[in-house]
C-alpha cells in the first residue's frame, strides 16, 4: 500500500510532536529522579517538548515551496490580462 505524499507529510509532522514531547519529558523525568526535585523537570521538559514541536509544524506552515510547479511544455499559455 502507497500513500500519498500529503499523507506522509502529515505522519512526519505528528510523529515528530510527540517524539519531540515524549523525549523532553523523559529527560525531565531522569533529571527530576535523579535529584528528587519531581515533578518539575517533567513540566519543563513537556512545555519544552511541546514549543519544540510547535515551532516545527509552524515552520513547515509558513516555509516557500522550494521548486514551484512549472508548467508543462505542451500546455497552451495562460491568457494575460493586461
Amino acid at each position: 500500500m502507497k500513500l500519498p505524499l500529503r499523507d506522509m507529510v502529515g505522519l512526519s509532522l505528528g510523529l515528530e510532536f510527540v517524539i519531540s514531547i515524549v523525549v523532553m519529558a523523559g529527560l525531565g523525568r531522569w533529571i527530576d529522579s535523579r535529584y528528587h526535585t519531581e515533578p518539575t523537570f517533567l513540566l519543563v521538559g513537556f512545555a519544552i517538548g511541546a514549543a519544540a514541536g510547535f515551532r516545527s509544524m509552524y515552520r513547515f506552515a509558513t516555509r516557500d515551496d522550494p521548486k514551484p510547479e512549472e508548467p508543462k511544455k505542451n500546455d497552451p499559455k495562460p491568457p494575460t490580462t493586461p
